[in-house]
């Protein structure tokens, strides 16, 4: 059965889950079953199924195709749609009272566009659409956000042309500047707030969105595009109750596998919707929505301060890791600045991406890798090596990400990732759990290192 799982782990999504014969793997670096002995800390990009989310699977997949059956009865796929959408609400602490309303997608691109088509179902001018720069975004995002509407997409830029971070100043006027252009063109407005981006930042600021909303004279429609799922349910909450769409997924701080995503709708978010009913998920979505639950079942299960002590703990040794390796060079990201009205911080305030540039030993510091050399960083990392290479570890890493120029050349960034799975090791396994998972962060940081200097040894 665990064959016919893999299988349908892989179905009902693209060609970004689809297996290369060859590696075993898909485009993102991850096999449709478990991998125990790889240190994955890439889940920026995708996570590796662990066995306890390939378990929960494997049972959902022998109860809707027991024996005989070769498809599932829609009867229990439409079941299940609807389990599945009410546990997420529940482990996000949203009771049912509340109203909000989930659909589950094939991905968190597939929220977007469910987003934009029907927030604009009626309209008759097409919307100037305000997000993040595709590099920080997603690169399938633009196309989400436009297509379905005929909208136009205005970027805004969070990092300069050398990967630095902009001044707040300049992003806050760039938002409000686009805004004013779509306003004086008597243009419908969309704003997507990223929470967070590949590189772990937050924008634009709500408070501008609000500024915005008093310019305009009336509500403009958000989206939070919380794809990451780093937040916690404090800030989850918040967004909704200020009546904005979120789009999640299951397969990146999470934990399941790659294509689980949901959009989740509050009762009054400002635009007149136009929502069809939730049509039932196909077995392969539903498969990876169960495993992506089953981490989060576990993740919710943990005290707050302890998972907030564990990222701390997690963040200073990687930070202090990096800054002092000679190879490393962290990119400008930090914690997330959300203006919440949250009680009290959460374990969300923390940083937990952690995006780094690599040099070759030896070199001056701006000798930096092409980011050809990243992407082969990136798939060497995890691969078997032979028995020459005795004492190397495996490890996965987010995907490079590019991020400007350095002497007219362009740079990409890695990225070191803390998730969900990792808390659930670290504090059920007491100090030393925490210990492991922080050693294991550090020796996938200098095994990458060492790759990086071998990229230019000879034959």
């Amino acid at each position: 059965m665990s064959g016919l799982t893999s299988l349908w782990l892989t179905k009902d999504g693209d060609g970004r889950i689809a297996v290369d014969p060859a590696t075993g793997l898909n485009p993102y670096g991850c096999p449709p079953k478990p991998d125990p002995a790889l240190l994955d800390f890439g889940s920026a990009t995708a996570s590796v199924i662990s066995e306890t989310a390939f378990a929960a699977a494997e049972r959902l997949c022998r109860l809707l195709l027991p024996s005989g059956r070769a498809v599932p009865d829609p009867a229990d796929l439409h079941r299940e749609t609807a389990r599945i959408g009410d546990e997420l609400l529940h482990l996000c602490g949203l009771p049912a009272r509340e109203g909000i309303r989930v659909f589950l997608t094939a991905s968190g691109t597939d929220a977007h566009r469910l987003a934009s088509e029907w927030a604009w179902a009626g309209s008759d001018r097409p919307p100037y659409i305000l997000a993040m720069e595709p590099n920080e975004s997603g690169r399938g995002v633009p196309d989400a956000l436009c297509a379905p509407s005929h909208g136009t997409l205005m970027p805004m830029r969070v990092r300069d042309d050398s990967g630095l971070l902009r001044p707040q100043a300049a992003v806050d006027g760039d938002v409000l500047a686009a805004a004013r252009q779509a306003f004086s063109e008597h243009r419908p407005l969309f704003a997507v707030l990223t929470d967070v981006s590949k590189t772990g930042l937050v924008a634009p600021r709500r408070v501008v969105l609000q500024e915005l909303e008093r310019q305009a004279g009336q509500p403009v429609p958000v989206l939070v595009d919380a794809s990451q799922f780093r937040l916690a349910p404090a800030s989850l909450k918040s967004y909704l109750n200020q009546g904005y769409l979120v789009a999640l997924t299951g397969s990146k701080f999470v934990g399941g596998p790659s294509f689980s995503g949901a959009l989740l709708v509050p009762r009054n978010f400002p635009a007149p919707l136009s929502i069809p009913p939730s049509p039932p998920l196909p077995l392969g979505q539903l498969l990876r929505w169960e495993a992506a639950l089953a981490e989060l079942r576990q993740f919710r299960t943990l005290p707050e301060n302890h998972v907030r002590d564990f990222f701390r703990k997690f963040a200073s040794t990687v930070t202090a890791h990096i800054a002092h390796h000679p190879q490393l060079e962290a990119l400008p990201s930090g914690a997330p600045s959300r203006d919440l009205s949250a009680e009290s911080p959460g374990w969300d305030n923390l940083q937990t991406i952690f995006p780094f540039l690599l040099g070759h030993p030896g070199t001056q510091a701006s000798d930096l890798l092409a980011p050809q050399e990243m992407q082969a960083v990136f798939r060497r990392l995890p691969e078997i090596r032979s028995s020459g290479a005795e004492g190397a570890i495996r490890g996965r890493l987010g995907q490079p990400v590019d991020c400007g120029l350095r002497q007219n050349k362009p740079i990409s960034a890695l990225r070191l990732c803390v998730s969900a799975r990792h808390a659930v090791h670290a504090i059920n396994n007491g100090p030393r759990g925490a210990e492991q998972i922080v050693a294991q962060a550090c020796a996938v940081l200098d095994e990458a290192a060492k790759i990086a200097g071998k990229l230019r040894e000879k034959p």
